[in-house]
C-alpha cells in the first residue's frame, strides 16, 4: 500500500445562489442556501483523500491545519470517517476552522470567498518537524494550494523518488513566480483548469520540467485533455449536468486520476477517464440532492 501526502488548506464550505449580480451599494437577494451545502466538508485535502480511500490503494495523509473550535472538530471527524489519518492535521490553538464562502450568480459564475485560519499569536500555518518527516516517508506527494513556504519545505523534504503531482489554483500569495518554477520542475502530474492552463503552459515553457510529465487540463462540461511529450487527447465527459454547485469536481477529477496511476490500473488515458468518471458521480449526487428540494 502507498503512503500519499496530501498538502493543502483546509476548508468547510458554505455554498448561496443569487438572484442577480452582487453589486456594491446594493441588495441582492440569496435565492438557494441548501443545508446540506452549509458547512459542508471541502478543501482538496478532502476532496482527494476521500476519493483515494475509497479505491482502497493507499494510506492518505493530509497535511492541513485546523482550529481548535466545533468546526474543527467536525473536520477531524470526517477525514477519520473515510479512513484518513489524522496524523498531518495541526489544531491550532485559539485558532478558527477555515471556509469558503461560494457565491454564484445567475449566470453561473462563482465568487470564491476564502476566510483563512488567522494567526493565533505567534503561531501560523506552517511545516513542522512531525509534518516534514511524514512527506520524507511518502510515496507520493500531492500538492494543492497551500502557504506558499509549507509547499517549498514539502518539495525539499520529499524522496527524490517519491512521485510529486500538484492540483493547481490561481493564488498569487500561495503561488509565487519562483515556487511556481520548483513545482513545474519537480511534478510528474499536474492538473489544472482552462483559466489556468496558460499560466502553467508558459512555466513550463520557460523551464526544464520531466520528460514524461503527464499535463490534464480540464474544460468544464466541454470535457478534458491529457497531453504527455507534446501529444494531446482530448476526451468528452460522460455526461453533462445542469449542477449549481461544481465546487471540488476538478479535485474529485484529479483524485480519481490518481487512484489509477498509483495503483498502476491502465493508461494514463484510462486514468483519466475514470477521474472524469468520479466527478460526474459528484455532481450527479448533488443534482439528486437539489431535485429532492
Amino acid at each position: 500500500m502507498k503512503n500519499v501526502v496530501i498538502l493543502g488548506y483546509a476548508s468547510l464550505d458554505h455554498v448561496i445562489a443569487l438572484d442577480g449580480p452582487a453589486v456594491p451599494g446594493q441588495t441582492t437577494r440569496i435565492t438557494e442556501r441548501r443545508e446540506d451545502a452549509w458547512n459542508r466538508m471541502g478543501g482538496a485535502p478532502w476532496f482527494i483523500a476521500r476519493i483515494l480511500e475509497q479505491a482502497s490503494s493507499c494510506q492518505t495523509v493530509p497535511v492541513t491545519w485546523i482550529g481548535d473550535d466545533r468546526s474543527g472538530e467536525y473536520y477531524l471527524s470526517a477525514m477519520k470517517e473515510i479512513g484518513a489519518s489524522t496524523a498531518g492535521i495541526r489544531v491550532i490553538p485559539g485558532g478558527r476552522t477555515p471556509v469558503t464562502l461560494m457565491v454564484y450568480e445567475p449566470s453561473g459564475e462563482a465568487i470564491c470567498l476564502y476566510d483563512p485560519l488567522p494567526a493565533a499569536g505567534d503561531t501560523r500555518p506552517s511545516l513542522e518537524a512531525g509534518h516534514r518527516d511524514l512527506i520524507a516517508q511518502a510515496d507520493w506527494l500531492v500538492l494543492t494550494i497551500a502557504p506558499a513556504d509549507a509547499t517549498l519545505a514539502a518539495l525539499e523534504n520529499c524522496r527524490s523518488d517519491a512521485k510529486v503531482a500538484w492540483v493547481a489554483k490561481k493564488d498569487a500569495h500561495a503561488l509565487p513566480p519562483h515556487l511556481l518554477e520548483r513545482i513545474v520542475q519537480r511534478a510528474d502530474i499536474i492538473f489544472c483548469s482552462e483559466t489556468e492552463g496558460s499560466t502553467i503552459r508558459d512555466a513550463l515553457a520557460g523551464t526544464q520540467a520531466k520528460p514524461d510529465l503527464i499535463l490534464v487540463e480540464t474544460y468544464g462540461r466541454r470535457g478534458s485533455s491529457l497531453e504527455i511529450r507534446g501529444e494531446r487527447t482530448l476526451l468528452q465527459p460522460p455526461a453533462t449536468l445542469p449542477v449549481l454547485d461544481p465546487c471540488g469536481a476538478g479535485d474529485t477529477l484529479a483524485a480519481g486520476t490518481l487512484s489509477c496511476l498509483i495503483r498502476d490500473a491502465g493508461s494514463p488515458e484510462a486514468a483519466l477517464r475514470q477521474g472524469m468518471q468520479d466527478a460526474y458521480h459528484l455532481l450527479s449526487q448533488r443534482q439528486n440532492s437539489e431535485e429532492k428540494e
